[in-house]
């Protein structure tokens, strides 16, 4: 996993088998119960927690402008979701020292804040959880006058719905979760993520896997269902999980970890993430073993990761110094060549893989991208996927 680019000096507290959609959703009940507790409301252990509090929403300036850069930087990152590369570069000419940690689902990073758990400078949730940090106080207003590079930051990723202005939050890259299939295996061409459902009925012997976790699973579902993947109305999720539950005969494996057997060509069908998805295409075509991905032109999810400072941050410059770095055209363009996803930087294109970036696959058609959702978790939405989830899962 790139490891002949890591450098020597740099700690990683993460276990190395997790990639970082890999990771995203092997919460479980537990990280849900953890989520709740976290989102369910102001209480003086908010305030008091070293994970922040309300107090970090203010219009306070975060950080003075001329306060001096630390000596270290604690990353929670998704494992192998940045160029190791770049963490040597921003050690070498800035000095702090990288350490980089991670976690299982964005259930738990908010759960560890919210509890005061963690001394993490940087983590990377997804849009859904920027809001909640938000709200809940746990994420450090940016001052904006330390990341002079925001101003490369595409234009339509500074007006986000969880986080509008960029006040609290910058994004990391961004990608599509939806179906894919062998095509020796899958003879039908479907163009819609309800065509996929059912042919999972006809095709009874194929290798199937879905994604771990009731956020994933429900998305999709509601999309092909025509709702929101948003909804809260127990109706439609209720019909979601019937879909769900009259194709669970059918799955093979409920896993997040799905590129190596992808690779391998041990997946005939199943739901993944584009980036990914687009590492097991290159490797199965060596073989001549065609994967094809569905970019629907109905709504499926589109999720946008994000860099975000805690509250209780120790070191908030070094954190800072480290989201214009990830704003710079050159690394940014690492980023991408290394994770396959997306970064949002104006001339990435220009000094990226340009096999990366003629992808289909990797970069979605702009008039696809504006149908598709971007989710806005709440307490409620979640313990109602959860509770069927369970259901899905059980059956």
């Amino acid at each position: 996993m790139h490891d002949e680019n890591r450098p020597d000096d740099l700690k990683v507290l993460a276990p190395r088998w997790l990639t970082r959609r890999q990771a995203l959703y092997t919460g479980g009940a537990s990280a849900l119960s953890l989520w709740l507790a976290a989102c369910g409301g102001s209480s003086s252990s908010d305030k008091d927690s070293g994970g922040g509090g309300s107090a970090a929403t203010t219009d306070k300036p975060s950080v003075p402008t001329d306060a001096p850069i630390e000596s270290e930087l604690l990353l929670a990152n998704w494992v192998d979701y940045s160029d190791p590369a770049n963490y040597k570069a921003f050690t070498k000419d800035l000095g702090p020292k990288v350490t980089v940690d991670g976690y299982g689902s964005n259930d738990e990073l908010l759960a560890k804040l919210n509890a005061g758990g963690s001394n993490f400078d940087i983590v990377v949730p997804t849009g859904y959880a920027v809001k909640t940090m938000i709200d809940k106080g746990l994420a450090l207003k940016l001052n904006k006058e330390l990341i002079p590079n925001l101003k490369n930051l595409q234009e339509k990723f500074t007006k986000t719905e969880y986080d509008p202005g960029n006040e609290y939050s910058v994004a990391k890259d961004y990608g599509v979760t939806s179906f894919f299939w062998r095509t020796d295996v899958v003879k039908e061409s479907p163009t819609t993520l309800m065509e996929c459902y059912e042919l999972l009925k006809k095709y009874k012997d194929a290798r199937v896997n879905f994604l771990e976790g009731s956020t994933q699973n429900f998305a999709v579902a509601l999309n092909a269902l025509g709702f929101s993947l948003n909804s809260e109305d127990p109706g439609e999720i209720d019909k979601a999980k019937e879909l769900l539950l009259s194709v669970k005969p059918y799955v093979d494996t409920i896993n997040s970890t799905f590129i190596p057997r992808g690779q391998k060509g041990d997946i005939d069908f199943g739901i993944g993430w584009n980036g990914d998805v687009a590492r097991i295409i290159t490797t199965r075509a060596e073989k001549d073993d065609e994967v094809v991905f569905l970019l629907p032109d109905e709504p499926t999810e589109f999720w946008v990761d994000n860099w975000v400072i805690p509250a209780g941050a120790r070191n908030p410059v070094a954190a800072h110094k480290w989201i214009n770095l990830m704003l710079d055209p050159a690394a940014a363009a690492k980023e991408t060549d290394y994770h396959a996803y997306p970064v949002p930087v104006t001339g990435v294109e220009g000094l990226a893989d340009k096999a990366i970036i003629a992808n289909p696959v990797i970069y979605v058609d702009e008039a696809k991208l504006a149908k598709y959702e971007t989710q806005l978790q709440t307490p409620k939405g979640q313990q109602l996927r959860d509770r069927a989830y369970t259901e899905f899962k059980a059956a």
